[in-house]
């Protein structure tokens, strides 16, 4: 802030009076890029998700065949590991770690802890290269837990021993976890699987903050399911995926591959199943919870029948919005004569919704291709309307699967891989990397300044943060210097031995001329404690020496001061409507008005409350009244006053 002050003085700014920042809900627009960079080695990199951290950086996990650039080496490294990637805001890697055996390792999804360290989900075959045993060697569920500096605590593996897949894990309200899962065992830490064979169940898994099991149920029916996220609404768990199956769990029109979502109880009991979709393949990949509670699914369709309209290519982008009950709202197809498919969505400030995922297109919804396939955002409103789309990535392959949005700052990332070193992207590292794209929609700082006059005012500046990103717009208002005491009353009256404080209202630094009954002098408002009237000088002065000086009276009474007028004309103009004292007096104040039969039509208690001419209610007419005044003087003395004043209309 000193630095803005400094530069903006020698624009003729004198002074910062507040500073008010809300976002730029440019929400109608595309948010800007800030950075795009590749992390990985010469071989092959893949990210599943991106999270926050607690320290505004990010954290990415997912897998690597990499042994050199940004990779650290494992002996052990014959296939994929396991790889973490710690970035700062600015895109700077703090420190990366991979796990894993001489089989296939993965990420799926990680998430901080509130000890500050991570939960990484994913999965593996390895029994070697620390990594546990598990079942019979075939593929499982694998949670690491890493401390905050990504160091390995410990690790569980869940399964059985078929083909065990963890997805996505959800932190719960007691302090543990939910995991969802796909899996093809019927053994081990799996139980009642409905299929059988090479067909997978959706499974869920709940854990608790060590990672100890404490349940775990299949859901599905004969043939393939699997799940892949998780949103908790007012205690029921959602989980969505797909389905394959007409029996068990899942509903008998289901046609040949369709959206699913399931809906469980805190006990993993099923609430309902419901599916979506046409006679084709149908898929959500992710979910988000809407700002009315609703929830919005995507992924994609193959499809252009039953649920699904629209359809504009071989496979498109597919959105739904449901209910809590999880009934339909509206579904929106997107895309063009090639591939899409939508990995990743999330509620935006606005209420509507980021799509991400990837487009092989070149026509149709699809404008500005960079290659043969790109990150792909849309933004839709509440009611799925597009509001803007865009392309990111090169020349290359690049496919995003994760994207975050920090509410507080209004940044988002987008995770994928990518093969281009054009484009949004410079820095390849190798055959394909972990690709993070950082976008900021700047906020707008309003400041009202004090200025020695209003030519030659900047009327904007763009302001960059730590990393050297544009990151705010400060759109100044020039406001004339203002009289210390402009729009506040310049006298006071009080009665020896008070104080009055003194209100001063200038917008730049107002300071008092020395006198000896202030409390201070450089504060807008000091408290004077005078003897006798006092007239107190007052000076707004700006940083460049722009200075408009006004002088403040404190009248000091030594007794009650009452002046009591002789007649009134209550008619309406603004002049003259009330009868009463005029004055100011210490104690005990009463006023009394009686009309010639002796009736009394107005009392007061305050020489402040005054007679506007009616009682009950109605306008009295033209004539005399007799009033009565009683006070304390400033000795506690009684003094009483009676006279006559004339009503005149």
């Amino acid at each position: 802030m000193n630095d803005l002050i400094v530069r903006k003085a020698n624009r003729l700014i004198c002074l910062v009076l507040f500073l008010i920042a809300l976002p730029l809900l440019l929400l109608a627009q595309i948010p800007p890029r800030q950075w795009a960079n590749h992390y990985g080695g010469t071989n092959v990199d893949i990210p599943f998700v991106i999270k926050f951290t607690a320290d505004n950086g990010t954290i990415v996990a997912g897998y690597t065949d990499s042994k050199n650039g940004d990779v650290s080496q494992q002996p052990n490294r014959d296939y994929w590991d396991l790889w973490v990637l710690k970035l700062d805001k600015c895109g700077t890697i703090q420190w990366e770690r991979s796990f894993g055996g001489t089989g296939y390792e993965t990420a799926r999804d990680i998430l901080q802890t509130p000890d500050g360290g991570y939960l990484v989900l994913g999965e593996t075959n390895s029994t070697d290269g620390g990594v546990i045993t598990g079942f019979g060697g075939t593929k499982d569920i694998w949670l690491l837990k890493l401390a905050a500096d990504g160091n390995l605590q410990w690790q569980k593996r869940y399964g059985g021993s078929g083909l065990d897949i963890g997805n996505h894990i959800e932190a719960t309200s007691d302090g543990g976890f939910l995991i969802a899962a796909s899996s093809t065992s019927n053994d081990g830490d799996i139980k009642g699987n409905h299929s059988t064979g090479t067909y997978t169940d959706g499974v869920l898994l709940k854990i608790n903050a060590s990672g100890i099991l404490q349940w775990s149920k299949c859901y599905g029916g004969t043939k393939n399911e699997e799940l892949f996220d998780i949103e908790i609404i007012n205690g029921t768990i959602y989980a969505c995926g797909f389905t394959n199956s007409v029996d068990g769990d899942i509903p008998p029109n289901q046609k040949n591959y369709d959206v699913w979502l399931l809906a469980i109880d805190n006990n993993g009991n099923k609430v309902f199943s419901k599916i979506y979709g046409g006679s084709q393949n149908d898929v959500a990949y992710s979910m988000t919870r809407g700002i009315d509670g609703s929830l919005t699914l995507a992924g994609y369709t193959t499809s252009n029948d039953g649920d699904v309209s629209g359809a504009k290519g071989s496979q498109d982008y597919w959105v739904i919005n449901v209910n809590a009950r999880g009934n339909l709202n509206w579904q929106k197809t997107m895309g063009g004569t090639d591939a899409e498919y939508a990995r990743t969505i999330i509620t935006d400030a606005d209420g509507g919704y980021v799509v991400g995922g990837v487009t092989y297109s070149t026509d149709g919804d699809v404008t500005g291709s960079y290659g043969n396939g790109d990150f792909w955002t849309i933004k839709l409103d509440a009611s799925g309307n597009v509001t803007w789309k865009q392309n990111w990535g090169g020349s290359g392959n690049d496919h995003m699967r994760s994207m975050i949005r920090h509410a507080n700052l209004d940044e988002y990332y987008l995770a994928g891989d990518s093969e281009s070193g054009d484009g949004d992207f410079n820095n390849t590292q190798g055959d394909a990397d972990f690709a993070i794209i950082k976008l900021k929609i700047p906020q707008l700082t309003n400041q009202d300044s004090a200025v020695c006059e209003t030519v030659n005012i900047i009327p904007d500046d763009t302001l960059q943060d730590i990393c050297g990103y544009d990151s705010a717009i400060v759109k100044y208002n020039p406001v004339p210097l203002s009289g210390p005491f402009d729009g506040v009353r310049k006298t006071d009256t009080i009665f020896l031995g008070q104080h009055v404080v003194l209100q001063a209202n200038g917008n730049a630094t107002v300071t008092w001329n020395s006198h000896p009954t202030l409390s201070c002098y450089h504060c807008n408002n000091p408290v004077a404690t005078p003897e006798i009237n006092t007239t107190y000088t007052a000076t707004n002065t700006s940083p460049l020496g722009c200075e408009v000086t006004d002088q403040f009276t404190v009248i000091v009474l030594n007794d009650a001061l009452v002046n009591i007028p002789s007649a009134f004309t209550p008619n309406g103009d603004g002049l003259n409507d009330y009868f009463g004292p005029l004055g100011k007096v210490p104690d005990q104040y009463k006023l009394k008005i009686f009309n010639r039969n002796g009736e009394i039509v107005f009392a007061s208690s305050t020489i402040n409350q005054r007679w506007d001419g009616r009682y009950k209610g109605q306008q009295q007419p033209n004539s005399v009244f007799v009033y009565v005044v009683e006070y304390r003087d400033i000795k506690n003395n009684l003094h009483q006053q009676k006279g006559t004043f004339v009503l005149i209309r």
